[in-house]
This record gives C-alpha cells, sequence and structure tokens, in this order.
C-alpha cells in the first residue's frame, strides 16, 4: 500500500462509519426531513449527473480564475514587501483589512457595482482566496536564511536574481500551505457569488433544490462542493510533494556535483 493510500484510508474510513450511522438513524426515524439518508442522496445521482458537471464546470471557472487573480495579486504585493522593507506592515494590514470583511455582506455592494456576471464572481473568489495567499507568500520570502542573504549581497546579486534563486525556493513550503488553504476559500468565494443571483454554477444550483424543497438535491450539491474543495487541496499537496521532492534532488545533485 502506497503512502498516499495509506494517509487517506483513515478518513475514508471514518466517512463511511459516519455515512452508516446516518443511515441508520434515519432508518429509526431519529433525523429531521431536512436531512436525508445517505442512499437517498446516492438514489439522485442518475438525473442529476449531468446538472452537476453543467454547474460544477460553472463554478470551477469562476473559482479558478479568481484563485489565479488573487495568487497574481498576492504575489505582486509581496513582492513588493520584500524589495521595500518598510511596505511589509501596511501590505499586511491591507490583506487583513479585505479578510476581515465578510463576503456574504459585501457581495450586495458589488452586484451593484460589477452587476451579476462572471466578472462579480471571479472577484469574490479572489477576495476570498486573497489574504492566506498574501501572508503565505510575505512570510515565505521572509524566510530565507540570513547568512544566505549575505552572500547573495557579497555576490552583488540583481534584486531579479534574488527573488527567483533565494526568495522563491526558500517561500515554497510557504506557498503550498497558503495554496492549500486559500483553494477552498476559491470555491467558497465562487458559491457565494452564485447564491446572489446566477443562472449557473453550483450555488444556483443548491438554490433551485432549496426553493423547491428537494432535499437530496441540496444535499448532493453541498456534497459536491465538498468533494471539489478536498480534490483541490490533494491536487496541490500532490503538486507540492512532487515539486519539493524535485527541489530535494536538485539540491543532492548540485552538491555532488
Amino acid at each position: 500500500m502506497t503512502a498516499g493510500l495509506r494517509s487517506a484510508l483513515p478518513p475514508a474510513l471514518v466517512l463511511l462509519g459516519l455515512a452508516l450511522l446516518m443511515e441508520a438513524a434515519k432508518a429509526a426515524g431519529l433525523l429531521p426531513i431536512t436531512v436525508p439518508a445517505p442512499t437517498q442522496v446516492l438514489a439522485v445521482i442518475p438525473a442529476q449527473f449531468a446538472d452537476l458537471v453543467y454547474h460544477g464546470a460553472a463554478t470551477l471557472r469562476s473559482a479558478l480564475l479568481g484563485y489565479l487573480c488573487a495568487g497574481l495579486v498576492a504575489g505582486a504585493l509581496a513582492s513588493v514587501a520584500l524589495r521595500f522593507h518598510g511596505a511589509e506592515r501596511p501590505i499586511i494590514s491591507f490583506g487583513l483589512l479585505v479578510d476581515c470583511f465578510p463576503l456574504i455582506a459585501l457581495a450586495p455592494i458589488f452586484v451593484i457595482w460589477l452587476g451579476q456576471g462572471m466578472l462579480l464572481h471571479v472577484t469574490l473568489s479572489a477576495i476570498a482566496s486573497f489574504f492566506p495567499l498574501l501572508l503565505g507568500t510575505v512570510k515565505g520570502f521572509r524566510a530565507t536564511d540570513a547568512s544566505t542573504r549575505q552572500l547573495f549581497h557579497v555576490m552583488a546579486a540583481t534584486p531579479m536574481q534574488r527573488l527567483r534563486l533565494l526568495s522563491v525556493p526558500a517561500a515554497l513550503p510557504y506557498i503550498f500551505q497558503a495554496m492549500k488553504i486559500a483553494a477552498p476559500l476559491a470555491l467558497l468565494g465562487a458559491l457565494i457569488a452564485e447564491w446572489i443571483g446566477a443562472e449557473r454554477g453550483l450555488g444556483a444550483m443548491m438554490i433551485y433544490a432549496l426553493f423547491s424543497f428537494n432535499v437530496p438535491v441540496v444535499w448532493l450539491t453541498i456534497l459536491t462542493v465538498c468533494g471539489l474543495s478536498a480534490l483541490a487541496y490533494g491536487l496541490i499537496a500532490l503538486v507540492e510533494s512532487r515539486v519539493i521532492t524535485w527541489e530535494v534532488r536538485g539540491d543532492a545533485g548540485g552538491t555532488d556535483g
């Protein structure tokens, strides 16, 4: 059994046990009408699968675009904080201020400014995922060893060389941790935007099912969002393991050479 399967087995067993417990509780009449049995949710998947793909693709597109925009802005601001030491505190304070405002309260304001189209969804997704990316990147850029920084200073390295050869490699563990935290938040931001008003997306599908009191479909969309969040986290963790392994092998090769 591989390490990945060994790490995934305990949570899978916990989820299976929880599903069996809910099934038994529903059969015994212990759950309210708003909580379906797992078999009821599974039963609607064949009829709803095409809708899940259709709406899920829209949510993923909005979340991915917002995630990328947040990453670009966070990287640019972190680079400024690295170049100008006095800028770090204002930049972190700005990111914290953005993070403090609840998206569900800001969403109506952004609807007035941006309308209810793709731009709104991408903007809320970017806002939701921005602060973890900013904080992780800034802290990562500051994680370089003092002696190594002095070496680059003695060698008269340019700011771009310091960023590419020193700061970015040292910051990778921090950046990947931030990326894993921010990915589910990007999906949450897209979902909130779709709740406010959208014709397509898992949030819209959830609202349609809620208004028609189709409880199994409501829970199906909830579980789909949870699954997509876990998948995004897992994919970034997989990329992280590959990149870190590649970095370690590169360092070992350079040392041997």
